[in-house]
């Protein structure tokens, strides 16, 4: 069972949402919650949680607490805490978490840097 799945009704109910139908180019910063049902063309800074659903796309950078992609990312995650690459994910690019879970069935290519607390 994936580490965060029991915080998805949290994520669900976050304070920033890119909606499946949602094209958004520029960086985003935020200190809260982002839930990506579209694509964000640009980077992700500074979040609490990101959640990448199946229809997620993100085109750069994310740098976060925890992040749980279902869907697609392009570009390099740093999470200070958790990262979940879930089966039906693509990942593009390096990630440096604290601690990490790739289900079966997800594509992932990149490295994997792990550090306590990054």
């Amino acid at each position: 069972m994936a580490i965060l799945k029991e915080k998805l009704a949290d994520i669900t109910s976050t304070e920033s949402v890119i909606a499946e139908d949602c094209v958004f180019t520029g960086n985003i910063s935020t200190k809260g919650s982002l839930r990506v049902d579209g694509v964000v063309d640009g980077n992700i800074a500074e979040a609490k949680d990101v959640f990448v659903s199946k229809t997620g796309k993100v085109n750069g950078d994310i740098s976060c607490q925890n992040c749980v992609v279902y869907g697609n990312v392009r570009g390099n995650i740093v999470s200070k805490e958790k990262v979940e690459i879930m089966s039906s994910a693509s990942v593009e690019g390096d990630v440096t978490p604290s601690k990490i879970l790739i289900e079966e069935g997800a594509i992932f290519n990149g490295n994997i840097t792990m550090k306590k607390g990054v």
